[in-house]
This record gives structure tokens, sequence and C-alpha cells, in this order.
């Protein structure tokens, strides 16, 4: 890309893997709900509105029924092995069990969601105590690291698209920026490669 990087594109926060990894060890065992909410957060990148309004019918055995705001693309993923152990656990020590949402509170009542601002203050306060930068102690940083770690995993542009629900690809593009992990890939397995004009 010739000329400076849009502003958009500078704006991408995003978590390391260790940094990440670093988040979930602050988080202590008996935070069960903590625990299992912000690991289906991260591994499906979430909005904290989307997690908020899931409902207990949403999760069926291995599945799960992701509602995408802001225009997104709503649809039925896979869960991750570590998520259904942790839903599982979960789910046994869930509080207001006639609650229609899966994600619940003392304070949500027995007929509201857990509000955003919980969401957002509990992902906070882990990020306080593994060290995470003030910058990035906001729980959309997780949508955004599970962009670019599923991008640095080989992932395809438009995969990622389809596991975030963008609309767009375009939406999808500036995660592309932030890491050459794929670039340096690719480039290893072209050289040599018969495929590619040899110019010598």
């Amino acid at each position: 890309m010739n000329g400076p990087i849009p502003y958009s594109m500078q704006q991408v926060k995003y978590l390391t893997t260790a940094e990440t990894e670093a988040l979930f060890r602050a988080i202590p065992e008996s935070a069960v709900r903590d625990r299992f909410m912000l690991d289906l957060i991260y591994r499906h990148g979430f909005r904290r509105l989307e997690a908020a309004l899931l409902r207990l019918e949403n999760v069926q055995g291995d599945r799960i029924w992701i509602g995408r705001v802001k225009n997104g693309v709503s649809g039925e993923y896979p869960l991750h092995p570590s998520t259904q152990r942790l839903l599982a656990t979960y789910l046994k020590r869930r509080r207001n069990p006639d609650n229609p949402f899966l994600l619940t509170s003392r304070q949500s009542g027995n007929d509201r969601p857990l509000s955003v601002s919980t969401i957002y203050n509990t992902f906070k306060k882990y990020a306080i105590l593994a060290g995470i930068s003030q910058e990035n102690r906001h729980v959309h940083v997780l949508r955004h690291s599970i962009a670019v770690h599923l991008m640095n995993a080989g992932w395809s542009a438009a995969d990622v698209q389809d596991w975030l629900g963008h609309k767009c690809i375009s939406s999808t593009m500036i995660y592309g920026t932030v890491s050459n992990q794929r670039r340096e890939r690719n480039y290893e397995t072209t050289v040599g490669s018969e495929e590619i004009a040899n110019t010598l």
C-alpha cells in the first residue's frame, strides 16, 4: 500500500497470544461465569451486546447460534471443545435458572440479560490483573484479537469474515495489516517453487 496508512487501520488494537493467555490466567478457577463468558467472547469474536443477548436456546450441544448486531451476518457455529467444557461447568452453577438468557448475574434478575457494562467491567478487572496495557483494557479487543490470531494461524480473510459475521470483507481486511506472519509463511513456501518463474 502506497501513502499513509488509513486512520481506521491505525486504530486496530489487539492482544498477542501471550497477552491473551495471561488474561485467562488472571481469572480465578472459582470465577466460572467470567471464564466461560470471556472464552466465548474471544473464540467467537462477540461484541458485548451479542454476548449479553445470547439465550439458552442458542446453544445446542456443540453448536451455537450467534445473532450478530451492527448489520452483521448471523449464523450457527461449532463450539470449541474448551468452550464446551466451560459451558457444562457454568450451567451447573448458573444463577437464576429460570432466566432465558445464557449469561446472568444476581442483578440481571429472572428475565433480563447480563448488562453490557458488567461484561466491560469484568474484562477490565482481569486485564488490569494481567498487566494488559491501558489502551487495550476494553473487551472489544478480544474480537480484534481472535481475528488477528486466526489470520496468523493461516485462515483466509474470507474465512475470518465468515467467523466474525462481517457483511463486507473490507471490514475484515484491516486485520491483515497488523501482522505479516502469513506473508512470511507464504513467501517461504514459494522460495524454490517450480510454479514461480526463474529469472536468473
